[in-house]
């Protein structure tokens, strides 16, 4: 049986965190086993994830109110992501991919940040779960060559 390495984080739903989240992320580089590139693709994925959660879970007035819980493992194969919240109801796996191929004054406003998520990992899975939205995300190792 391998060995799966964890560590969690619990965020305030406040923009402030970002920053606390990044420096969360590149502090399990070492006792991960993530190289610079994954580390990088990771904390854009949670940076993209943790602020939409912020701006459109919760009430503007609720800012700083509540919890989002990311936690990481990692094991030979990969690293497994699990997001959590108690926001409204929002499976992102549902929105429809954003038209790329049109130019931008063409495009639909949002949509690229799910877009880049599904490029980056490598599998995706939604749960509303005891009125928690959960995204469990998974990057296997050797797959850094998806986004750049």
């Amino acid at each position: 049986m391998s060995t799966v390495t964890t560590a969690t984080i619990r965020l305030s739903n406040d923009l402030s965190e970002l920053e606390r989240l990044s420096h969360f992320l590149r502090g399990l580089s070492g006792s991960m086993g993530m190289d610079d590139q994954v580390v990088f693709q990771i904390n854009l994925v949670c940076d993209e994830l943790v602020t939409n959660i912020i701006l459109y879970g919760y009430p503007s007035e609720e800012r700083g109110r509540h919890t989002i819980e990311l936690v990481v493992a990692a094991d030979a194969h990969g690293w497994e992501l699990r997001l959590s919240d108690r926001g409204v109801p929002f499976n992102p796996l549902l929105r429809a991919s954003p038209r790329i191929d049109l130019e931008v004054e063409d495009r639909g406003i949002g949509g690229l940040g799910i877009h880049f998520v599904r490029q980056v990992m490598d599998d995706l899975r939604y749960e509303r779960r005891h009125d928690e939205n959960v995204l469990m995300m998974r990057k296997v190792r050797g797959s850094e060559e998806g986004a750049s």
